[in-house]
């Protein structure tokens, strides 16, 4: 009965994909939006604006995605094993806000301060909280 529950649908995952990409959008331009009107100084970094957070939430969701797929495809513990691989591509993709606030930002462009690190961060976990949870519960049959 409980390997039924854990079973994963890839035909869910075809509508659920695109539901979990703009869900994700929305919480981070949302996000972002709050921490800009409260600290000017954490929405005022050049290359964390609208369309960046679109395009690189639709970049790290597309590889997501696919990671996801393949783990349905190729694990007899789907849920488990996703949940350890998106975890792992989290914590790798933090490394890109921190270490922008630790000096190596892209070139030409200015050193974000801590309000701008720590709201890129959550903008990840927010973006990784929504999608594990819609791809590993959203997907799930029992037949």
């Amino acid at each position: 009965m409980y390997a039924q529950a854990q079973r994963l649908s890839l035909r869910k995952f075809v509508w659920i994909a695109p539901l979990t990409v703009v869900a994700a959008i929305i919480a981070n331009e949302i996000l972002y939006a709050i921490v800009a009107a409260l600290i000017p100084s954490g929405g005022q970094w050049p290359t964390a604006g609208p369309v960046q957070i679109i395009l690189s939430t639709l970049v790290y969701l597309f590889l997501g995605s696919l990671v996801f797929a393949l783990v349905v495809r190729f694990s007899s513990r789907s849920v488990r094993t996703y949940w350890i691989v998106a975890t792992i591509g989290l914590i790798l993709s933090l490394a890109l806000p921190i270490s922008a606030g630790a000096g190596f930002a892209p070139p030409e462009q200015p050193v974000p301060d801590t309000a701008t690190v720590i709201t890129l961060s959550l903008m990840h976990l927010v973006a990784y909280a929504i999608t594990v949870t819609m791809f590993t519960r959203l997907t799930r049959t029992t037949s």
